[in-house]
């Protein structure tokens, strides 16, 4: 396996690493696989380690090649700079292909809660000629064959504006250990005081990082995805945990929507169990105990499965 690490900007604060299958004389040789862009989440504060490697190898286990991109977060992750790091990397990767031994037809993308957003941000506006100016010579460049997605942002007034982060009483808030607070925004605005406890509006928490401050409502619009599927959007896999209490399953209901709206093919797993950042929702990605989840462990085989799908339709 090849592994090497891409830098995609000159202050190399954006890159991927590649997960590549070598050419081997006892594996079909000069066999062209398809391929998966992993995109981590993190609120477009940072980038979870739990939704990288991991998955990475878990495509590649299942006979892909794989890349993680590591975009532009925290006080870079103003939009549309994710948007245009994930493009970028999807185009480097397809103008290597014949090196790669890989099928530039069949690159897919796949994302987690923020990462779901960028990789269905790409699905959704890859061939936009506002968004993608530079690209409008050959938009194939950046297209997805698909998208993958878990637990994923869609909608930017869908996320938990009450949530319990442990916190008793009303203590100062730079001593509350919550890291997700925007220079732009005043902190009474994400910290929520109610019955003598302090809850988080990580509507407002992460929508700062993706605008740089309070967003307008043009802005929340234009990135909420559901509003902008067309005919040319691909075929998605999705799967939530029904429990999310972060990210609300509806984000996967209302995108599901849009895409048959538009006879888009989509799968659609919403688990009866499980709650936010699973990862592969077993003991690989495990950081606590309630990040396993027997139910959403699934998911690997059925969206490995989703994908044969797609191949066999060639």
């Amino acid at each position: 396996m090849k592994c090497e690490r891409i830098f995609l900007n000159d202050d190399k604060s954006v890159w991927f690493d590649t997960y590549l299958w070598d050419n081997s004389a006892e594996l079909k040789p000069g066999y062209k696989r398809p391929a998966v862009l992993v995109c981590p989440g993190g609120g477009y504060k940072y980038s979870s380690d739990r939704e990288a490697e991991p998955i990475a190898l878990t495509f590649a286990a299942a006979g892909y090649h794989a890349f993680v991109l590591r975009y532009s977060v925290d006080l870079a992750a103003v939009m549309p700079a994710p948007l245009k790091d994930a493009a970028k990397a999807m185009a480097y990767i397809k103008d290597h292909a014949d090196e790669w031994y890989l099928d530039s037809r069949y690159v897919f993308v796949s994302g987690f809660s923020a990462g779901g957003h960028l990789a269905a941000a790409l699905s959704v506006f890859w061939d936009n000629e506002e968004m993608f100016p530079e690209y409008k010579d050959n938009f194939d460049r950046i297209r997805p064959a698909g998208m993958i997605l878990g637990y994923p942002v869609i909608d930017l007034k869908s996320t938990a504006r009450r949530l319990d982060i442990g916190v008793e009483g009303y203590p100062d808030y730079d001593k509350i250990n919550f890291g997700q607070v925007h220079p732009n925004v005043n902190p009474a605005d994400i910290f929520v005081r109610e019955n003598n406890k302090t809850y988080v509006n990580f509507e407002i928490a992460m929508n700062a990082y993706m605008f740089g401050g309070y967003p307008t409502d043009e802005q929340i619009y234009q990135y909420s995805l559901q509003n902008h599927v067309t005919d040319t959007t691909p075929p998605a896999f999705i799967w939530h945990g029904g429990e999310d209490g972060l990210i609300y399953p509806r984000n996967s209901f209302m995108f599901a929507e849009a895409l048959r709206e538009h006879n888009i093919p989509c799968e659609l797993h919403v688990f009866g169990k499980g709650g936010h950042g699973l990862g592969l929702a077993n003991e690989v990605t495990e950081n606590n105990p309630w990040e396993v989840n027997e139910q959403c462990a699934m998911w690997p085989k059925l969206a490995a499965d989703w994908i044969k799908s797609i191949l066999r339709q060639q």
